[in-house]
């Protein structure tokens, strides 16, 4: 027997039907529904921006402290910029120096045009330095004026405190009170300096490291060493292009020790060298390779940045091997220290280093950041 057949009046008398949409046919908001759900995403977009907003400008972010060894560093202080004014974190940090008393450093901020000043503990005191160009291309126009910089690689504290800026777009190096008066620059950027120098046109020297010791300001250019006096006047230079042992190619960083040993990292050739004070090669380690340092067991990579320690030995910034290497006296490595990484403690392309009593600073260039550490022998 069938069903019996039940009449829906609605239907029959003509009555407009609905459908609703059934579960199976796929999700389906109210418009009140929709606002609702859109106002949420755009609540939570708004927290977590303003969340990153508050992460990027709190004062940790600038300066943090202490952390476990890496690879032979204590880190003590990691120093990301000054936390304040235009510029608040560092954008290449090139080159780092101590004063004398180790109560200050100087960081050379080169993407920023500026040298920053902290003390000890990684405070920010204060900062100098803007851009401006003292030998444009062709059709554009000058804009340098006294104690500008154009992407300053190196910094330089002498024993008087006069602090000393290797200014290498500009091809000069520009002195400057503690506080960052501007007292003067030398050489002259358009006129050639001694014997010939490397400088735009042939004038000033493409300066690429610096050191201030005994009251002369040492300097690097692509081939050449130079030595001035604290007034700018040239007392020598030596060097030349070319492989053998008093060939330069790019130099990276010098130090001068006490008694006036000279020591120069030949970045392009992979090695260190000690000269005597008038220029004469002491000893070379390292050898101008092709190839990765695992295949031909160079000590160094790519030397820049060093520096002399309290025993006289000798610690290199190598940012291509992501580490320290100390030398003593006579050019033999000693000791290798650092791990690549981004933690405190660990180096991202370290690209020069300065010490005072047992704390090493280093300008953790890719980490965009500065640190101070000590070294632990392992």
């Amino acid at each position: 027997m069938s069903e019996p057949q039940v009449s829906d009046p609605a239907v029959e008398a003509g009555a407009t039907t609905r459908t609703v949409p059934s579960r199976r046919m796929g999700f389906y908001l109210t418009p009140r529904q929709a606002f609702l759900a859109m106002a949420g995403v755009l609540a939570v977009l708004l927290v977590g921006l303003l969340g990153y907003l508050w992460w990027i400008t709190r004062p940790a972010d600038f300066t943090t402290e202490g952390g476990g060894v890496q690879g032979g560093l204590v880190p003590r202080v990691a120093v990301y910029g000054p936390g304040k004014g235009e510029a608040m974190r560092f954008d290449q940090p090139m080159g780092v120096a101590w004063n004398r008393a180790g109560d200050r450093f100087y960081v050379a901020d080169a993407r920023n045009n500026r040298i920053c000043v902290f003390d000890a503990q990684g405070r920010p005191v204060t900062e100098f330095g803007s851009f401006g160009v003292a030998k444009p291309l062709e059709g554009a126009q000058r804009t340098w004026d006294p104690g500008e910089l154009s992407y300053p690689v190196d910094v330089a504290v002498a024993d008087d405190g006069t602090v000393y800026v290797a200014d290498f777009y500009n091809d000069s190096i520009s002195a400057f009170t503690p506080e960052g008066r501007f007292i003067r620059r030398f050489p002259d950027p358009y006129v050639p300096t001694g014997r010939g120098s490397s400088g735009a046109n042939g004038g000033g020297i493409a300066v690429t490291a610096i050191a201030a010791v005994g009251g002369l300001v040492y300097a690097t250019d692509s081939y050449q060493v130079f030595v001035f006096d604290s007034d700018g006047g040239l007392v020598r230079q030596f060097g030349r292009p070319g492989l053998g042992p008093d060939g330069l190619d790019r130099p990276g960083g010098i130090a001068v020790d006490r008694d006036g040993r000279i020591y120069v990292s030949d970045s392009n050739h992979n090695r260190v060298k000690a000269y005597t004070s008038d220029g004469q090669v002491i000893w070379v380690t390292g050898r101008p390779v092709s190839g990765l340092r695992s295949q031909t067991k160079n000590p160094f990579v790519l030397p820049r940045g060093l520096t002399i320690m309290r025993d006289g030995s000798i610690l290199v910034a190598d940012p291509l091997a992501h580490q320290l290497i100390r030398l003593n006296r006579d050019g033999k490595v000693v000791a290798q220290y650092g791990v690549r990484g981004t933690s405190e403690g660990q180096l991202n392309f370290p690209n020069d280093v300065s010490v005072h009593s047992e704390d090493v600073l280093v300008a953790d260039r890719q980490n965009q950041r500065v640190q101070i550490v000590n070294l632990s022998e392992r």
